[in-house]
């Protein structure tokens, strides 16, 4: 079995004191001025977007790193600056997490970069599983996908809590029930693209702490989003969810 270490090599120390100074800088001074805002840090997010630590590419460095170390590194030193804009910042990397996992290349390609937007447009993403009545119990989840055949679509049902910036988000990332008879095998994750109808914010809820992050309920009334949406392109069920009179054919299929 090989040896583990929690020793950073040259590099990752460099990157280490390169976030640490990004964190007692900028993060550490406005801290106070945003937590009693309870406002998401947008120019915290546009600075750190600037020198490239919210990106894909530092995000994806530190995500396929050989010893595992480059994620809990970057955190503990941007929580050290602030918890509240630390999960500000890596709050979109719980969807891009949900797409990286399941998602196929086109997927990845098309939606990841649109969850950080760029240097002078950031976005956020929203990854969005837990609900009101089951917390993060996904066995007892109640949001509803069913597959329109007639339109290639899904149609999403349901409401999610606790959503780090639920409503706010540019790309939404929900799991939801396709079959419930399947038990855990019935779910599946969408992505829910930018500005589609029926996606709203719910209850932005008030907190004691890491009042920096928006953390908001996401309410799907009939939300419709192309059957490529799903993530993982089309898939076998062993009974399909279909909209009423689709016909009885799969929800997908290979």
């Amino acid at each position: 079995m090989a040896e583990f270490s929690f020793e950073l090599d040259d590099d990752q120390k460099a990157v280490r004191d390169w976030i640490h100074g990004f964190a007692a800088d900028v993060m550490r001074p406005a801290a106070a001025e945003w937590d009693e805002r309870e406002e998401t840090p947008w120019p915290i997010i546009q600075e750190a977007a600037k020198i490239g630590l919210y990106s894909l590419d530092f995000y994806a460095q530190q995500y396929f790193d050989p010893t595992g170390l480059g994620i809990p590194m970057t955190m503990e030193e941007l929580f050290w600056g602030d918890a509240g804009i630390a999960l500000s910042i890596v709050g979109t990397g719980l969807a891009a997490v949900g797409v990286l996992a399941n998602g196929t290349e086109e997927q990845i390609g098309t939606w990841i970069p649109q969850m950080y937007g760029d240097a002078d447009d950031v976005k956020v993403a929203a990854f969005c599983s837990s609900e009101p009545d089951a917390g993060s119990d996904v066995a007892s989840m109640r949001t509803r996908a069913v597959y329109d055949e007639a339109t290639d679509e899904w149609v999403l049902n349901g409401t999610k809590t606790w959503a780090t910036n639920g409503g706010i988000a540019n790309v939404h990332v929900v799991v939801a029930v396709v079959d419930p008879d399947l038990g855990s095998k019935g779910h599946a994750s969408f992505i829910i693209p930018p500005g589609t109808p029926g996606l709203s914010q719910g209850q932005k809820f008030k907190k004691h702490g890491i009042r920096a992050s928006h953390t908001a309920e996401v309410v799907l009334d009939q939300v419709r989003v192309p059957g490529s949406c799903l993530l993982g392109a089309r898939r076998s069920w062993t009974n399909a969810s279909r909209a009423p009179g689709s016909g009885p054919s799969r929800a997908g299929s290979g």
